[in-house]
């Protein structure tokens, strides 16, 4: 870990307060694990911890999902420019798939979570990680980020993803996560509520990864 330099070569709207940062890097790029995030410092020097989520099968080129909330942190993204130079610390985080596991892998996202998500599924995928995979998403106000990846995974059957309330999601797919490996992302309020769905379902058993209180 440590300070990297790096430059800003492309900012994509994935919907109402939600981008996408591709960030480059020369040379050999940032080694990380799929579920990990970094610090990212604006030129004027603001800092935000940012989700990863591309996979690290492609180091050179880092793929950031931000929800911009109020305060410094959104002022700066919006001030952001294509090509600007910035820096990252990292990569952090503990959010990691277990690699000793033959069970099916649950992830649970909402909103802006399913970012890490994207990430331990592209790494999963590249890697032909025999596990099946279950993606369990509620979206924020129908905003389904990144369906473009995961539906034509989903028509393969490469892997399973279903988007609505988690609550219904969990009790739906209640026997599968009864033995898998259950991970969960997302805002404080939602993982209150994942934590409560999956109790009632008889799992206490969860990974998981808090974004904080959700912005307003």
């Amino acid at each position: 870990m440590g300070s990297r330099a790096a430059t800003v070569t492309e900012i994509e709207t994935l919907a109402p307060n939600v981008l996408q940062l591709t960030i480059s890097f020369d040379g050999d790029g940032l080694a990380f694990m799929p579920g990990q995030w970094v610090n990212f410092r604006f030129p004027e020097g603001v800092s935000r911890a940012y989700t990863i989520a591309s996979a690290p099968e492609r180091p050179q080129a880092l793929q950031l999902c931000v929800r911009v909330g109020p305060g410094k942190g959104g002022e700066a993204l919006s001030r952001l420019q294509q090509g600007a130079p910035i820096t990252v610390d990292g990569p952090y985080g503990s959010f990691l798939l277990p690699e000793e596991s033959d069970r099916d892998v649950i992830l649970i996202a909402g909103d802006t979570g399913i970012a890490p998500v994207r990430s331990i599924v592209l790494h999963m995928l590249a890697r032909k990680d025999p596990r099946r995979i279950f993606v369990l998403y509620e979206p924020d106000r129908r905003y389904i980020l990144y369906a473009a990846d995961f539906d034509p995974l989903a028509r393969s059957g490469a892997i399973v993803h279903e988007s609505g309330r988690i609550e219904t999601l969990i009790e739906r797919n209640k026997r599968i996560i009864a033995d898998g490996t259950v991970m969960a992302c997302g805002f404080d309020r939602f993982l209150e509520r994942v934590r409560r769905a999956l109790e009632e379902v008889g799992v206490e058993e969860v990974i998981s990864e808090t974004f904080g209180p959700e912005p307003v």
